[in-house]
């Protein structure tokens, strides 16, 4: 049975109305379960453009408040009219186009921008607690409010930092906070702070405590991974290893005092920093020996527990068993792997390489290709990427371009979505990006700067896969 037509030109936006007559039936498709509407093929003006497929759609889902759409042909956002893609792809208009519509994503505003006293080496926002962590250079770690004070800073790292992230709470109430922040100085430290009315109150900013250190990595760390479910961490070496740790200390054996020399490279000059020691030290439970070059970066599978990601210099992504520390699978790239997330509903993994590219991967065992993918736009390598807390579909990728870019891998040959430059003018590289629902989009880098972008006025971000 063929689908039945349906003529629809009074559709159109009237500013895109024309004596033109040439029509092209098109196909309307989303993946948005909520904004379905009929299959059937329309006919419609050439002359349309977004805003008049959009009116379109508005139009057959009776909406009571005009949604804007943007529009994808062959993984492409529709960036001119009708008439002109299929001028451009030596098409005729005898052509049936099958039309993704997509919500439309406004530009990411600036709305702050917070100075601190040397390189943002990482950035991360906290799930509950609208908190900003950030790692520098200087060996400090500091916790901002979205007003731009520091609350909290952990002190005691005797070289640069390289990372640091928030442990999620598992749901008990608590008043404690705590952070993970490891560096050149080869140690993972877990810090804590009271969370009580004296950060609001106090005009200096409270230290936190270490808690715990996990000695065992013999080069600089340059990333980590918490699994709440499990209270388990990973974290990624320049000594090619992945040391797999438990956040519970009776689950791991000591590590003894002598065992560990804190490194003291490439602290400011600017400020002496003290080493300081929790009184508690472990081992790592595991040790992981898939690769042979420097490992950049490492991720739990949010699906399942048992199940980790580590990409390397040396051009592989690697699965592993983290029950019984097997790899489970190799994937060798054609590039250094600087920076890796996952896409879990649509099962990828995405991956930022010294190429200057985003590949996007199948992680499962009996996938037929290496690469499903690749976004292309950067100009100098992807060391950041992170996905979205609202779309599954959205991502952002922080490169040594100096530039933040925005990409929906529905739109795959079409470059990023947008562009976020630094507003300081300084430049230089980008080192931390992260994305949450409720601050926005938050970058550090080179600049000695804490930038944030999106925020109320970034509302159809935030609804994009509701």
């Amino acid at each position: 049975m063929t689908d039945s037509l349906i003529q629809s030109p009074s559709l159109a936006a009237p500013a895109e109305s024309s004596t033109d007559s040439t029509q092209v039936l098109i196909k309307l498709t989303t993946r948005h379960e909520d904004l379905q509407i009929p299959s059937q093929p329309i006919l419609v003006p050439t002359n349309l453009k977004r805003y008049g497929l959009s009116s379109i759609v508005n139009h057959l889902l009776s909406t009571s408040k005009p949604i804007p759409f943007d529009f994808l042909i062959d993984s492409t956002f529709l960036k001119t009219s009708l008439d002109e893609y299929l001028t451009s792809n030596g098409l005729s208009s005898e052509t049936t186009l099958d039309l993704e519509y997509v919500r439309s994503i406004l530009p990411p505003q600036f709305l702050a921008s917070y100075e601190q006293d040397d390189w943002v080496s990482s950035v991360n926002i906290g799930h509950t607690n609208q908190r900003i962590l950030t790692g520098s250079y200087d060996g400090i770690a500091r916790v901002w409010d979205l007003s731009g004070r520091v609350e909290v800073q952990a002190v005691g790292h005797t070289a640069a930092l390289r990372t640091a992230k928030w442990v999620p709470s598992n749901g008990s109430s608590t008043d404690q906070e705590q952070f993970i922040t490891a560096g050149l100085d080869r140690i993972v430290r877990l810090w804590s702070y009271t969370t009580d009315s004296t950060l609001s109150t106090s005009d200096t900013a409270v230290q936190a405590t270490p808690t715990i250190d996990f000695i065992g990595h013999k080069s600089t760390i340059e990333d980590l991974s918490i699994d709440t479910s499990t209270s388990r961490l990973l974290s990624a070496s320049h000594d090619h290893t992945i040391h797999h740790w438990s956040l519970d200390p009776s689950q791991s054996h000591d590590a003894p005092s002598t065992s560990y020399t804190p490194s003291t490279r490439n602290i400011s000059k600017k400020r002496k920093l003290k080493p300081v020691a929790s009184s508690i030290r472990k081992k790592p439970i595991a040790v992981l020996t898939a690769h042979s070059a420097p490992v950049s970066s490492v991720i739990h599978d949010s699906k399942d527990s048992t199940a980790g990601y580590s990409a390397s210099w040396d051009h592989t992504i690697v699965t592993h068993d983290l029950v019984t520390s097997q790899t489970v699978d190799t994937r060798t790239t054609q590039h250094p792997i600087l920076s890796l997330t996952t896409l879990p509903t649509l099962s990828l993994l995405a991956a930022g390489s010294a190429a200057r590219h985003i590949t996007l991967h199948d992680p499962r065992v009996d996938a037929a290709n290496v690469s499903t993918s690749i976004l292309r736009g950067h100009t100098n390598g992807v060391v950041n990427v992170v996905r979205s807390s609202e779309s599954e579909y959205m991502l952002a990728s922080g490169s040594h371009d100096g530039t933040v870019r925005l990409w929906d891998v529905r739109g795959t040959s079409g470059g990023a979505v947008f562009v976020v430059k630094r507003e300081s003018g300084e430049g230089g590289k980008v080192l931390g990006v992260d994305w949450r629902g409720g601050v926005g989009l938050v970058s550090g880098g080179e600049d000695k700067r804490v930038q944030i972008n999106g925020g109320e006025n970034w509302e159809d971000v935030r609804m994009l896969g509701t």
